[in-house]
């Protein structure tokens, strides 16, 4: 047999590796999307993960305001759905931390970050008076009916931040799809929206709460809500920061810890609500906004 000389060993070798960074034939020439990072704890490699896409979303309440969002349909056949409420003179940039997290989730969930009206690319409507915010809840209830509609989804978790935690409180009643409700910096009484009282009609659904320690608006909310809550997460945090925007610059963490509760509650199904006041199935009456102002 014939021995190779060490140039042409070295030859060969040279040829090997660069062949191994060639692209293969046949191998489409355009690039893949770029992977995101792997959520925490997941053993999944990055470069597996493709975030959930995203698509504008436009419909509108039933009184005439046009919403606009962004909405991320879940790849994962009849997946929940999770609906994201900002707080007052904010927009549906607020919670992008979360979006960023659910999108390559280990767990899929379809996604829909709203604007309410008279904030982000949400108008209200015509004859709506300035800083009105009495009709908030309807932009909620539009949601729910929009992502019910274009993902099809068979549950919805409600995350709201601020005024945002009141709205969400404020429809989960008669709104049957509705399995859990995470509220951060929640409030009595912000700009005129009772909290409580709609709160008590769904308590026995899974709840997250959170708030800064030392926030006047929000901590003897988050002590309310843990003893009315049937089942409930709570989360208090140092410092005074409101809302999920300015707590979760103080406290990243806060974006983590409403990732793995999401995925806590991820298969909940619709359940039959437990009110502190009324009979099972009797539905309540309409708890409208008090003139007030407040943050949000």
């Amino acid at each position: 047999m014939k021995r190779l000389t060490f140039p042409v060993i070295a030859a060969l070798a040279l040829g090997v590796g660069c062949d191994s960074n060639q692209p293969k034939p046949g191998a489409a020439g355009s690039a893949a999307p770029p992977a995101a990072p792997a959520p925490s704890g997941s053993d999944v490699p990055s470069i597996m993960i493709v975030p959930t896409p995203g698509r504008p979303a436009t419909f509108s309440s039933a009184d005439g305001a046009a919403l606009s969002g962004e909405l991320f349909v879940s790849p994962e056949p009849n997946a929940p759905a999770i609906i994201l409420v900002h707080r007052l003179n904010g927009d549906r940039a607020e919670l992008a931390p979360l979006v960023k997290r659910l999108v390559v989730a280990p767990k899929r969930f379809t996604v829909l970050s709203l604007d309410l009206r008279g904030h982000g690319a949400s108008k209200a409507p015509e004859k709506a008076k300035l800083g009105e915010t009495r009709d908030l809840a309807r932009d909620l209830e539009a949601a729910i009916a929009h992502v019910s509609e274009a993902a099809r989804s068979w549950a919805i978790v409600l995350v709201g931040t601020s005024i945002g935690a009141a709205l969400a409180s404020q429809v989960a009643f008669a709104a049957d799809k509705v399995v859990a409700l995470a509220l951060v910096s929640p409030g009595e009484g912000i700009s005129g929206h009772p909290l409580y009282k709609p709160y008590s009609e769904v308590r026995n659904l899974p709840t997250f709460v959170a708030g800064a320690k030392d926030d006047t608006v929000s901590k003897a909310a988050v002590d309310a809500l843990e003893k009315m809550a049937m089942q409930v997460t709570v989360k208090r945090y140092e410092g005074s920061r409101h809302s999920a925007q300015f707590l979760g610059e103080e406290h990243p963490e806060l974006w983590a810890d409403l990732e793995n509760w999401a995925l806590g509650v991820f298969s909940e199904a619709p359940t039959e609500r437990k009110s502190l006041y009324l009979a099972p199935g009797k539905q309540p009456k309409k708890a409208l906004p008090k003139k007030g102002g407040g943050p949000g």
